[in-house]
């Protein structure tokens, strides 16, 4: 979609007198919208419109952007979120963009799942299933086992062949995958494939870090520069569901490899230690790994606890981190609020649920600059962290400034249209800057308006 100025200027005129008005204070009761019907609406037009129907395999998958105004793919490239690199973005360098991401789109699916619960729908759980057990069991390269998917790669659904969005395309994790036992549910040995490439392709076989750029869905090793702690979580968290549903010894050589790579890189030159994987893939790990591996997981996760905290003695993280605007690379204070969460339900230490509480007071009288290219990502973890702080606590004003966010994220992402934008400054939908993340935090404020029992997934795969 063209982005015409008169179009954008009145976008932005619109944005502005929704922030000065929902920032007002005010005593006078302002119901909410229909978030469930907003999320409902997203999700039927993406089963309806937003699937691919496109060239010789109508594969089924939700592209990953799509032009709000004609509800079928970009027939030009719009201008990127601010912050998107462009080698990021699900389609071709320098064309329209055509691409299919199951990682980018992993909160939509979990949304999917979340409305055949509250609705009794199975439709939503169908079509989750269905792009889930089409991508795996037709796109994994006959060499390697590895997907087309993450930070680099997608499927191209008009051209029907893996492709990349940049100039050195490699298989790199987007965040990390959690729905894998209903992948090996649905495709048992297509997920026990990738599972074995990822570690026979990316890490076993490429000691030395070289790459070829004419393989199938380009690999790297853990050479350093490349070996991103990050990574080597999400690779343990998806082997250690391999185990659960193999009971293959690999998949526990492959675990103990990266973890003994990153028990030595923990310990820098003069001695001093410092954060690497993080506590959360670790952790989970360990409740689906045989002794003595899980009490080393958890231990490697107790010490990450501890330089952590030591870290945050040295600088309070609240005094370094934005809260509205996000970037390649960066962190807002919400979403390091969604890191202790996610922590803080494994491990229920105090200290993550104090930094939780600090960071939901820091968003209760905060809305975005007005000149701020804000993501949806952003105003989901704004949302999720007044939702989590209204539950651990039950004060009425977490919860009441959750609705308020949620209710400018709606006037402001979605207007009038069944699909949300991919920034405050763009038109255009593109998932790659976090909208299935905010249309769960909507699920989420619509859970505790309507005090429904439903369980949401709680929001922390943005990492």
């Amino acid at each position: 979609m063209i982005i015409r100025p008169l179009r954008l200027s009145r976008c932005i005129l619109a944005l502005s007198f929704v922030l000065l008005s929902l920032s007002a204070q005010t005593d006078a009761p302002v119901s909410p919208p229909d978030f469930l019907q907003v999320v409902r609406r997203y999700a039927d037009t993406m089963i309806d419109r937003g699937r691919d129907t496109y060239g010789p395999q109508k594969t089924g998958l939700f592209l990953s952007s799509l032009d709000r105004m004609t509800l079928a793919p970009l027939t030009v490239r719009p201008a990127p979120p601010a912050g998107i690199r462009r080698g990021d973005r699900a389609g071709r360098p320098w064309v329209e963009m055509s691409g299919a991401n199951p990682h980018l789109d992993q909160n939509l699916l979990r949304i999917l799942y979340t409305l055949s619960q509250i609705t009794g729908d199975n439709r939503y759980q169908n079509s989750a299933d269905a792009e889930v057990a089409w991508f795996l069991n037709n796109t994994l390269s006959p060499e390697s086992s590895l997907l087309p998917w993450g930070e680099h790669l997608c499927w191209d659904v008009i051209l029907d062949k893996p492709i990349s969005g940049g100039d050195e395309a490699m298989h790199e994790f987007a965040r990390p995958w959690v729905l894998w036992d209903r992948c090996f549910a649905l495709a048992p040995e297509p997920s026990r494939r990738f599972a074995l490439g990822l570690w026979e392709h990316q890490i076993a076989n490429q000691q030395t870090g070289a790459f070829d750029r004419h393989a199938p869905y380009f690999q790297h090793g853990p050479r350093d520069g490349k070996d991103f702690p990050r990574h080597a979580g999400f690779y343990i968290g998806t082997w250690c569901y391999a185990y659960k549903h193999t009971k293959q010894d690999a998949f526990l050589r492959a675990i103990e490899a990266l973890l003994g790579r990153f028990e030595q890189k923990r310990v820098q030159k003069d001695g001093s230690r410092i954060v690497t994987i993080g506590p959360l893939d670790c952790h989970t790990a360990a409740a689906m790994v045989p002794e003595p591996l899980a009490a080393r997981l958890l231990a490697f996760a107790d010490q990450e606890d501890a330089l952590t905290f030591a870290e945050w003695q040295k600088q309070p993280p609240l005094a370094a981190l934005p809260k509205w605007q996000m970037a390649y690379g960066g962190q807002t204070a919400g979403a390091l609020a969604m890191f202790c969460l996610e922590r803080y339900q494994q491990s229920q230490r105090q200290q993550y649920r104090d930094m939780l509480i600090a960071v939901a007071d820091a968003y209760l009288e905060s809305v975005p600059e007005e000149d701020a290219d804000v993501w949806p990502m952003t105003f989901a973890h704004a949302i999720s962290v007044e939702v989590a702080a209204y539950r651990f606590t039950l004060r009425e004003a977490y919860r009441d400034q959750a609705v308020k966010l949620a209710r400018i994220a709606v006037e402001v992402y979605w207007q009038d249209n069944p699909l949300p934008r991919a920034s405050f400054k763009t038109g255009h939908y593109e998932t790659i800057t976090g909208a299935d993340s905010l249309a769960l935090a909507l699920l989420e404020v619509h859970a505790i308006v309507q005090q429904l029992s439903v369980e949401i997934p709680s929001n922390v795969i943005d990492r």
